[in-house]
């Protein structure tokens, strides 16, 4: 039952929001520190500490990927970071350190390999950097945590006919009862929604909104006109889709039916509760969108904005999971949630079958996100999945903007 009362502790951070997790995150600016910063997250993991790792591989400034790095610093499941350089690349691990502590209110360090003098040397300094980091956490303040301090993403991938009848009708109907108890939620992926553009629009919660929408969708419809090519594979085919159209109404139910607050661009701050949908297509790139890694990128995009949790509705099967915010995986399918039992969380499939109804499964999939808020772990998380490559190449930008918000 979605409750007012507190439904566990969180973890208070300066800037009030509350995180889940209490991770130290460890980022790195390009692909020449990537290795340390990858063993270092590994040792710490292997001994059941929550050591994060993610970061940027280009060697040039990348204007969304910074504002990306600067979101997760501060991001509420983040209690501390180190960020890790090379030394001669544009992306400065000491500007982003500074951010996380002067922004973020966070313990942050930076260190670069060619400084350290190696490979070896750099790690051995970032384990003793890392241990007293995570002794510190240990008196992270706690605070009691409700329904209305979360906010969850979602996504789908890999969809099937299941997807829109029971995976994504779970999700939305979780996103609703979130909302009304004064939650927020995100959902993506508007260039599945070909031939909603109207539908979404209505459901924009003022004319500001409204706009938003459309803009969002008529820049998706042009870029997909560009390209010549629209968010369905061979593998949605097989699952039993037919046309983009298709796939876009059943994708589309993931959103609830709540009114929609506006458009969120990646690493932007949600301005209020409520629903939101994200917009992962930058306005200033001419022609066709860039191409991303898939739905890890995309659920690395909605962790940008804040999100402590993300659902990934999996009609086909996914074993994926990304760092920071814990990644729920949803089938609507019995016969992928059989067949990828010990990675995906819930199965949906139970609506299908008549074995419970939509009331029953959603209870249950709260009672699931409440003992995640408790210290329990995901299936990706306790396989070590953190999966997520952050797209986008080597675009140099004009200037520098911190995320909004943060």
């Amino acid at each position: 039952m979605f409750t007012t009362d507190a439904i566990g502790k969180g973890y208070q951070r300066p800037d009030g929001k509350k995180g889940i997790r209490n991770k130290v995150l460890v980022v790195y600016t390009v692909d020449c520190s990537s290795h340390v910063a990858q063993e270092l997250s590994s040792y710490f993991m292997a001994q059941g500490k929550d050591v994060d790792v993610i970061g940027h591989r280009g060697c040039f400034d990348n204007q969304l990927n910074i504002r990306r790095l600067l979101a997760y610093l501060v991001h509420p499941n983040v209690g501390a970071s180190l960020v890790i350089g090379h030394g001669c690349e544009y992306t400065q691990a000491d500007r982003l350190s500074a951010f996380a502590r002067e922004a973020g209110g966070r313990d942050s360090q930076w260190i670069k390999v060619q400084d350290e003098g190696g490979t070896i040397k750099t790690i051995a300094r970032g384990k003793e950097i890392i241990s007293a980091m995570l002794t510190k956490l240990e008196s992270t303040p706690r605070a009691p945590l409700f329904l209305k301090d979360l906010f969850f993403g979602g996504e789908c991938g890999g969809s099937d006919f299941a997807s829109g009848l029971a995976g994504n009708k779970l999700v939305g109907d979780f996103f609703d009862n979130i909302v009304d108890a004064g939650g927020s939620c995100v959902f993506e992926e508007i260039a599945e929604a070909v031939g909603l553009g109207d539908y979404l629009a209505g459901r924009g919660a003022d004319e500001q909104a409204k706009r938003e929408i459309t803009d969002t969708y008529d820049k998706m419809v042009y870029r997909c006109k560009l390209s010549g090519q629209y968010s369905i594979s061979p593998g949605n085919f097989d699952g039993g889709l037919t046309t983009i159209e298709e796939k876009s109404m059943g994708a589309v139910v993931k959103s609830g039916t709540r009114p929609i607050q506006g458009v969120l661009k990646i690493a932007q701050r949600p301005r209020g509760k409520g629903l939101w949908l994200l917009d992962t297509i930058q306005d200033n790139l001419k022609g066709p969108a860039p191409a991303g890694s898939g739905d890890s990128s995309g659920l690395l995009d909605l962790t940008s904005l804040g999100t402590q949790f993300n659902f990934l509705v999996t009609g086909r099967g996914h074993d994926v999971g990304t760092p920071i915010a814990p990644t729920i995986k949803i089938t609507g399918n019995p016969r992928t949630y059989e067949n990828m039992i010990d990675d995906i969380d819930i199965n949906a499939g139970q609506l299908l079958t008549g074995k419970k109804n939509q009331a029953e499964m959603t209870d249950e999939l709260l009672g699931y996100v409440i003992s995640l808020c408790n210290g329990a772990k995901t299936k990706a998380e306790l396989l070590g999945h953190h999966e997520g490559e952050l797209s986008g190449g080597n675009q140099i930008p004009d200037r520098v903007v911190r995320p909004e918000g943060c």
